[in-house]
């Protein structure tokens, strides 16, 4: 069977209730069978670790644990390292502190042994990072480098919400797969069964976890986690809003700690319940990260013009993390989407080896199969392996922890992206830039010095941040004496911002209005959004031009455009061409047929004529007909 040539790139996305939602992916090459000789076998290297036992602990306890058992530190009287001892041991970190837990002051890795990467005999694997025939991804970002420290935790429970998963598989069976829930069908997913009739979900599953060392096709990101099957999407990629919010709220309550969401739509208006859904999850702790999305044009789109959902269903509050696709130079793939607002990390996108159970382009079942698979989709399970591998070392992480350590620990790549971003320098559009696994499992996870929500100002400088979302917010001085007048800022050197990447300005407080000097479009704020107010709606509600705010071009286009700012709730509007009479009803514009026309007695009330490109920016709720 042939996978040749990639399909077209799918746009789609989040509408109100009925609109559809494509998945994030081209595929291309050949789904092969058995396709490389196997490397040599080699056993997981112990791994060298320190312990202080308490007092009254004999070193004993460490020979059920470890071997090379050593005192250190028998020079010196101080009781302070009196009780320290070196062993090496083949448990993970998290492991023996969970054995250990009532025994030591501390148990750490041995940071004097530089870390050893891990061969596994799976044939697509590879430990060349330029060798993009096989699994060039792992070592890219060194997710082979740690599997020395920790290969994961079944405690970890992630939902991957896309067209099912099939756990059947030759390289996924094996997987501990938890009870998921088809939200097309509206049943439940029991035991290891295949619930994926599109193949999108199988690929995205293949990286999180494809069993390792099985001498078959390739290794997973973590090679003991815990899969969660969630179906929100068809057998044609599509799905909508509310499918996809149930997904998100059921996981959470049936034990999920991270959400893999490798879906997404272009150009269309924030959805409240899947904004609700989301802040429900973050708030639960778990750890929820998203695709940028994928797109037709040259260098793809920029999401704070064109925002794509969930991606950017932030809050305001940085609950989701945003991941956009490079390739194996740390170049930003034409494809992949970019933007301050929404982008947090880049991870490999391009030519990425995985599972897969069918063939998009025949439509027909192919089981135990594996295929180059290209989009954001695929850079979303990457971020959501270093994810788990952060809690399977450090369990009682939060999920602001883990998604601060990996965006203060990722490698900056804007040096290699100077013209990627429609033709101009990606600076400060790829969040804090390619993540970098060995770098995140390094230290222990501790409390950001600096807290959300504080105001910091570089010492020697006028300048001003906001802390929000693991991100420094440039603070203008209009909004910094609009909204933060008589708030207390603390003084900083710039080293304590350097693990902060850089976001979209400080915005200013909810219903300002707002413009830049070289066009007339004023824009109203809603919770970091600028929505665009056509004239007539300024009109209706009774705005007034001396209450509009103008400021920098950088500042305004640092934030996200929403969808336009709708007329009163109760007012009819239509365009010249098109008849559709539309109803304003919780600010989304609801078609109404004839019939609901008149019985509801609306036609006594005037209807606006809009201009035909206007009717397109407002959002759009489901019709109302009798």
């Amino acid at each position: 069977m042939n996978l040749n040539n990639q399909t077209n790139n799918r746009q789609g996305g989040f509408l109100r209730q009925a609109t559809t939602l494509w998945l994030l992916i081209f595929v291309f090459g050949s789904v092969f069978f058995g396709f490389y000789p196997q490397t040599t076998i080699a056993n997981t290297p112990a791994s060298s670790y320190i312990i202080s036992l308490q007092p009254g602990r004999d070193a004993k306890i460490l020979n059920a644990v470890g071997e090379k058992i050593s005192k250190r530190f028998e020079f010196t009287p101080n009781s302070e390292f009196s009780n320290i001892y070196t062993f090496e041991s083949n448990l993970s970190l998290s492991e023996l502190r969970l054995q250990l837990s009532s025994f030591y002051n501390y148990l750490e890795i041995n940071r004097g042994l530089a870390s050893q990467a891990v061969f596994v005999n799976d044939p697509g694997f590879t430990t060349n990072p330029q060798d993009i025939d096989k699994q060039w991804a792992l070592p890219k970002t060194g997710f082979n480098s740690v599997w020395s420290t920790t290969t994961g935790s079944k405690d970890n429970v992630v939902g991957i919400i896309d067209t099912g998963i099939d756990a059947t598989h030759e390289d996924l069976r094996t997987i501990n797969f938890k009870d998921g829930f088809n939200f097309v069908s509206r049943q439940e997913i029991k035991g290891v069964v295949n619930s994926d009739d599109n193949g999108h979900g199988t690929l995205v599953a293949g990286i999180l976890g494809a069993t390792a060392n099985n001498g078959v096709g390739i290794a997973g990101t973590n090679w003991l986690i815990s899969i969660m099957p969630l179906k929100a999407l068809d057998s044609t990629g599509k799905g909508d809003a509310a499918a996809v919010s149930e997904a998100i709220v059921w996981a959470t309550d049936h034990g999920a700690n991270f959400l893999n969401l490798s879906i997404g739509g272009i150009g269309f208006g924030h959805d409240t319940t899947l904004a609700n859904a989301i802040a429900y999850a973050f708030n639960r702790n778990v750890v929820v990260v998203a695709a940028a999305g994928n797109d037709q044009a040259v260098n793809g789109k920029n999401l704070d013009q064109d925002p794509v959902y969930p991606i950017c269903e932030d809050n305001n509050y940085n609950m989701v993390i945003g991941v956009a696709a490079v390739d194996q130079n740390d170049i930003k793939t034409t494809f992949s989407n970019y933007g301050k607002n929404c982008i947090d990390v880049v991870a490999p996108g391009r030519r990425i080896l995985s599972t897969i159970n069918f063939d998009p382009i025949t439509k027909i079942s192919s089981p135990n199969s594996y295929a180059y698979a290209s989009g954001t989709s695929l850079a979303v399970p990457y971020v959501v392996g270093q994810a788990a591998l952060i809690r399977a070392l450090y369990p009682f992480a939060t999920n602001v922890q883990i998604r601060d350590r990996i965006m203060s620990t990722a490698d900056q790549i804007e040096d290699a992206n100077l013209t990627q971003c429609s033709g101009s320098s990606c600076r400060g559009f790829l969040g804090a830039g390619r993540i970098n696994v060995i770098k995140s499992l390094q230290g222990e996870i501790s409390i950001q010095s600096l807290s959300e929500g504080e105001l910091v100002q570089v010492e020697n400088s006028s300048i001003v941040y906001l802390i929000s979302g693991g991100q420094k917010r440039l603070i203008s001085s209009f909004v910094l004496n609009q909204r933060y007048q008589g708030t207390p800022v603390k003084k900083v050197s710039s080293s304590q911002l350097v693990n902060f990447p850089e976001g979209p300005y400080a915005s200013p407080v909810n219903e300002t209005l707002v413009k830049w000097q070289s066009d007339p479009t004023v824009f109203i704020i809603d919770e970091g959004k600028k929505l665009p107010i056509t004239y007539q709606v300024f009109q209706q509600r009774k705005f007034n031009f001396n209450d509009v705010n103008t400021v920098s071009f950088s500042e305004i286009d640092s934030w996200i455009t929403g969808q336009f700012l709708a007329p009163v709730d109760g007012t009819l509007l239509r365009t010249a061409k098109d008849k559709t009479v539309y109803w304003v009803v919780g600010e989304s514009l609801h078609p109404i047929n004839h019939a609901f026309y008149i019985e509801r007695g609306l036609n006594i009330f005037p209807v606006i004529i809009v201009a035909d490109e206007d009717i397109q920016g407002f959002a759009k709720g489901e019709a109302f007909i009798r």
